[in-house]
């Protein structure tokens, strides 16, 4: 089942019909759907698509020659070279070339990115095939495309392939409450891989309890494959993610937390987990890149919601029954987990929204926060969004009561500080009927699913 990705069936669609040669790369973490949303986008088309291996390159050879041939329609036949066996697929015409998991490739062979690049130098005008190239390897475009590399300067496209947002996860459990659907996103993320595990005929406590606490269940060990596939001494970053679960969101507290004692060895982890989209570091709205007023948070939701219930509690699942798990250690806290995570969700319905609804266009969208000298405590703005003529303040409520004019009332005391002149609220659970005259925009759930 193929769900979501317009746009990116929509650029595809744009190149495969451009009618001159065509270079694209494809790039994004591992199980976010690249090689489905390849697969889908050549369906009916003249296509030939071929996987490279972690073999050696006359294995990769020997199976690519295959699919071509079979492709031709003329039997067996083994081309001696790569050399070869491109330039023959440089004749063709009108042909879509995808060779998935590239790296594989040019680790067997490294001379292979410099092969291509005098292809593409030699035929491109003459030729209007379109050659697509796939990987999931940690920094695939910038290891391959960068100025010192060959193939630097001869793509004509390039696509980063990223989680689904709320809403295109929303498409894969469509039976669910506009509740629901926004905890099942919160909790499970927007990998198409684990959103087509999702049964929505199911409760979500059933499929919290066997997608992820059952110990045989799909999800079981994931967190561990991933790290493992990725990265070495995975330990150190898994003390690192715990240590931002746990609250600690500055790189001192993490290190200290971490128990790792060195600031540079704990930053070049974290460079790791930024990388791989695990982790995120969040600036201070409007504040540099350069800025020390950012904080580190963990941006995956799937990997958020294991170290929060799962990892810390990895022993009590060897010996507590699936129910007594969730009982024990998820009912009670996951609204309460939920509602940190809804800030982004918010987020992702302004990037969605905001142009239609407000006839503005954002120039900047983050999260404030500052130290109150006057009521001695940090204050938090949940999402701020500067427009040419509008500074939008947000703030984001998942609670089980109706918002009240209280809370629009601080969210105006706090906007004061950076001069904002709009306001609005998300509200999980509605309003209070009398908020009348206090011009502010309120948001209800219902608004999310359109």
């Amino acid at each position: 089942m193929f769900l979501g990705r317009e746009k990116e069936i929509l650029l595809l669609k744009e190149k495969y019909n451009s009618g001159k040669f065509e270079f694209g790369i494809i790039h994004g973490r591992r199980r976010v759907g690249k090689t489905t949303l390849l697969k889908e986008s050549i369906k009916d088309k003249k296509a030939i698509y071929f996987l490279a291996r972690q073999a050696n390159r006359e294995t990769n050879l020997e199976i690519f020659s295959k699919i071509y041939a079979e492709y031709k329609n003329i039997g067996d036949i083994r081309y001696k070279s790569f050399e070869a066996l491109l330039e023959e697929l440089f004749k063709e015409k009108d042909l879509i070339v995808i060779i998935d998991e590239f790296t594989y490739l040019t680790t067997a062979d490294p001379s292979l990115e410099s092969l291509v690049q005098g292809l593409i130098d030699s035929k491109k005008e003459e030729s209007n095939i379109k050659l697509i190239i796939s990987g999931s390897e940690v920094g695939m475009f910038d290891n391959l495309f960068s100025q010192s590399k060959p193939l630097y300067g001869r793509n004509t496209f390039q696509i980063k392939v990223k989680e689904c947002d709320y809403l295109e996860s929303s498409l894969y459990y469509p039976n669910f409450s506009n509740i629901d659907k926004i905890r099942t996103y919160a909790i499970f993320g927007g990998l198409p891989y684990y959103l087509s595990k999702i049964d929505d005929s199911k409760s979500l406590e059933y499929n919290i309890s066997n997608l992820i606490i059952e110990e045989s269940s799909p999800f079981a060990n994931e967190i561990e494959m991933i790290l493992n596939t990725e990265l070495r001494n995975i330990g150190e970053y898994q003390s690192i993610l715990q240590a931002i679960t746990s609250g600690s969101t500055k790189l001192s507290e993490i290190d200290s937390k971490a128990h790792i004692h060195s600031t540079d060895k704990t930053s070049k982890y974290i460079s790791k987990l930024l990388a791989l989209e695990i982790v995120e570091k969040e600036l201070c709205f409007k504040e540099k890149p350069i800025s020390k007023k950012h904080l580190y948070r963990i941006k995956n939701n799937f990997v958020a919601f294991y170290y929060q219930f799962i990892w810390c509690n990895l022993s009590a699942r060897g010996f507590l029954d699936i129910k007594s798990f969730y009982d024990k250690f998820i009912s009670n806290n996951l609204d309460k987990f939920i509602s940190l995570r809804f800030e982004h969700i918010c987020t992702q319905y302004l990037e969605r929204r905001f142009l239609d609804r407000y006839h503005e266009i954002p120039k900047m969208v983050g999260r404030y926060w500052y130290n109150s000298k006057k009521e001695k405590k940090d204050i938090e703005i949940d999402i701020c969004v500067e427009t040419e003529s509008n500074l939008h303040v947000y703030e984001c409520k998942w609670t089980h009561g109706k918002i009240g004019k209280e809370v629009i009332i601080d969210l105006k005391s706090k906007g004061r500080e950076i001069d904002a002149t709009k306001y609005g609220v998300f509200s999980k659970s509605g309003y209070d009927e009398n908020l009348t005259n206090l011009n502010c925009d309120l948001i209800r759930m219902d608004e999310f699913f359109f």
